[in-house]
């Protein structure tokens, strides 16, 4: 064959190539279209007192499915993130659920905990599960309601054991620690922590010097008669979020106090960039948390994998500041958990298929193991958390930022193994 023929050939053949491919384009467009749209409602405060830390998990969450479009879509469906803004304001959590449930939402993420509270019952009538980020005491056993963390009334679980390994008894002279809780009047946290230290103390008798719970307005910014009520501790457990958090100890470390703060993850690590604009560095020592939270700067895949996608969907300024804090990640696992059930409610049923009761089966199947993360996520049958056991860290102002203090522990509340 002549060279001529040989190119013409080519131009021909080239010709129906080229023919061919606005159709494949086209098919593949069609594909996605036609992919059943699973909705997933966000239920948290995005603008409010708690917004700088909500924003970090909604981030994440969004992040992640965003990836999974992108390089693993779950066959047959398209999934999509709804939101709606609390402002951390309990009369708006029934209306965002409405608008929720209104744009066809299939599963909910809500955030915290007494929100989840607030919408058990609608849920169960609804037969639309929710993850939740933190878990709500009663309802650990709830068929409509998973949760990633414990209860907040854990976190006091294990912040009260751990003074008591912290303390050394015997080189005190026999005196016991004292210890306070700083919160706010009304405030779910606030009362969930206080549970939890009211149960450790009536199973510890003679342990600590009690000096009781001072309680400012919710969303307080001056602390006066509450930090003259706890001058006088060792540890005072902070259960205040936002502003009130950087406020107080603020104002406690002007007033003379040079003890211990303790938070779980409320207080502290979600809110750290406000305490550290609102207080002098060498005043941040003794400050420590307890919770599950994981940290950027642990080697682990699924962390590294997170750092490329902030790297990859946010904006420099934006990336170097969610890099700083943990909440991202706070938003990356559930968004693990939500699409790998999904992923399984289709396998078990069909894409056309899936409805709340296929996805509330496959969610309560989960059954994932994580590196970096101390047990294998699954539900037990009346503890519907996936993470149970946490850990102490504590902020090194001489390393600028959070460390390990080596102690995990299982609250007492949840020790079913």
């Amino acid at each position: 064959m002549s060279k001529r023929s040989i190119k013409v050939v080519a131009l021909a053949l080239l010709g129906v190539l080229l023919a061919t491919l606005p159709g494949l384009v086209g098919c593949a467009e069609e594909d996605k279209a036609e992919a059943r749209e699973i909705l997933i409602g966000f239920l948290a405060d995005l603008t409010g007192p708690a917004s700088s830390a909500v924003n970090d998990v909604h981030h994440g969450l969004q992040d992640y499915l965003r990836m999974v479009e992108e390089e693993d879509p779950i066959p047959g469906v398209r999934t999509k993130l709804i939101s709606y803004d609390t402002r951390s304001m309990a009369a708006r959590v029934p209306t965002g659920y409405i608008w929720l449930k209104g744009r066809g939402a299939d599963i909910v993420f809500v955030l915290a905990a007494g929100d989840i509270e607030i919408l058990a019952d609608r849920l169960k009538e609804d037969e639309i599960p929710a993850l939740g980020s933190q878990a709500a005491r009663r309802l650990l056993d709830d068929p409509w309601i998973y949760s990633m963390q414990p209860p907040p009334e854990t976190q006091a679980e294990v912040i009260m054991h751990w003074i008591m390994d912290t303390w050394d008894y015997d080189e005190e002279l026999e005196r016991l620690p004292k210890v306070g809780h700083l919160g706010c009047s009304g405030f779910y946290t606030t009362v969930a922590y206080q549970t939890g230290i009211d149960e450790i103390l009536a199973a510890n008798p003679g342990k600590f010097d009690w000096a009781g719970v001072e309680k400012g307005p919710y969303m307080a910014t001056a602390w006066a008669a509450e930090i003259a009520g706890l001058k006088d501790c060792d540890f005072i457990i902070v259960s205040t979020v936002g502003p009130s958090a950087a406020s107080f100890v603020k104002e406690a470390r002007a007033r003379g106090y040079e003890k211990a703060f303790v938070s779980g993850i409320e207080a502290f690590p979600g809110f750290w960039d406000l305490i550290q604009a609102a207080v002098d560095p060498e005043d941040l020592h003794d400050c420590f948390w307890a919770g599950v939270c994981v940290l950027w700067d642990e080697p682990v895949s699924w962390i590294v994998e997170a750092r490329e996608a902030v790297l990859k969907y946010r904006a420099s300024g934006e990336a170097e500041y969610i890099l700083a804090r943990p909440g991202y990640l706070s938003g990356w696992l559930p968004g693990m958990v939500l699409a790998d059930t999904i992923r399984r409610a289709v396998g078990e049923v069909g894409a056309e298929n899936v409805d709340g009761a296929a996805l509330r089966h496959a969610l309560a199947g989960i059954d994932m193991a994580l590196e970096g993360l101390w047990n294998p996520w699954r539900f037990a049958e009346n503890v519907h958390c996936l993470m149970k056991n946490q850990r102490m860290e504590e902020w090194s102002t001489a390393e600028d930022k959070w460390v390990l203090t080596g102690d995990i522990y299982c609250p007492p509340s949840l020790a079913i193994d």
